[in-house]
């Protein structure tokens, strides 16, 4: 007796009026930051801040991958390969939190001005972070299930904090996983090993943790047209 093969799930995960909404919207804050810079730059005649700009475009490349990896016609691999990028540089997106750390270090224009220029840059990457993992979560849980989909978000902000701090005080870069893997390493295992290192680094990735969850849930108690759906 032939046995009816199981339907294979689709999943359509084609940009809606709600993504189109929310690109505008990341693109109208990082222009704004964009903006501000370019204002300080012809006040000032000066580079600084520069890497502001540099942080802001590493912090839209999860964004990237995260719709390449939604894609209608992304296959199976394809969506392991993008998520897998995606997941290497999200970190890039809440790293720009961590560059209020150079408020006051430059004095060529008030510091309010310094105070809102980078907070509005810092906001920019947040946003950015926090969308990418939006889409992502749906992709995950219109895969396999809600249980899952949210796993995912508490595991990826876990690494993502982590790589945050590997970022701002190791000073490692995403692509340096590629390039120098076994340094990387090396440096990762010394600094672990080291007693009051360690701490530092367990207590910056918890806070920094639990920042980002709390930030993630506040964006889901949303209407409810703007949570991810379960399977349908």
């Amino acid at each position: 007796m032939k046995v009816a093969s199981k339907p294979t799930k689709t999943i359509n995960l084609s940009p809606t009026k709600h993504t189109l909404l929310l690109l505008a919207a990341l693109l109208f804050t990082s222009s704004l930051a964009a903006a501000m810079w370019f204002v300080r730059f012809l006040y000032t005649e000066s580079f600084g801040f520069f890497f502001l700009l540099w942080n802001l475009f590493l912090a839209w490349l999860p964004v990237l991958f995260a719709l390449l990896a939604r894609r209608g016609g992304a296959t199976k691999l394809g969506r392991w390969l993008w998520g897998g990028l995606w997941l290497l540089f999200f970190p890039n997106a809440p790293y720009l939190l961590t560059d209020l750390l150079h408020l006051g270090r430059l004095s060529m224009v008030p510091l309010w001005y310094d105070l809102i220029l980078l907070l509005t840059f810092a906001l920019a990457g947040l946003f950015l972070g926090l969308a990418s993992l939006y889409w992502l979560h749906e992709l995950v849980t219109r895969t396999w299930n809600w249980l899952a989909g949210w796993l995912f978000v508490l595991v990826v902000l876990g690494l993502s904090s982590f790589g945050v701090y590997i970022g701002r005080f190791l000073r490692w870069n995403s692509w340096d996983v590629f390039f120098n893997p076994t340094v990387l390493l090396r440096d990762l295992a010394g600094h672990l090993l080291v007693r009051s290192q360690f701490l530092e680094t367990a207590v910056v990735t918890l806070l920094l943790t639990a920042v980002f969850i709390v930030s993630y849930f506040i964006v889901f108690a949303l209407p409810p047209q703007l949570v991810v759906s379960r399977e349908q």
